[in-house]
């Protein structure tokens, strides 16, 4: 496990996410369920781009995993930006 790539580090170090939602209530959905976790201090969508992305701010570590599963179960994926490679 390399802790910079499982990990969303807290402080000035949030973490880039693309998803496979479009539509603002899928959003929404997502948001919500990533601001559940704890730790978890801010989510900002980037609606300018394709596809979307969004930026997990925490105040603690928490594990990328958790996020992506809190997405899968609203239905949506999440993956990290640092494993795309366009």
């Amino acid at each position: 496990m390399e802790v910079l790539l499982d990990n969303v580090i807290p402080e000035n170090h949030p973490r880039m996410f693309t998803t496979n939602a479009s539509e603002h209530k899928e959003l929404i959905k997502i948001k919500q369920a990533i601001m559940a976790l704890d730790g978890v201090e801010s989510v900002e969508f980037m609606d300018v781009v394709f596809p979307k992305q969004f930026r997990v701010s925490v105040s603690k570590m928490i594990e990328v995993r958790f996020i992506e599963e809190a997405v899968n179960d609203v239905g949506f994926n999440a993956i990290p930006r640092e494993y795309l490679s366009f």
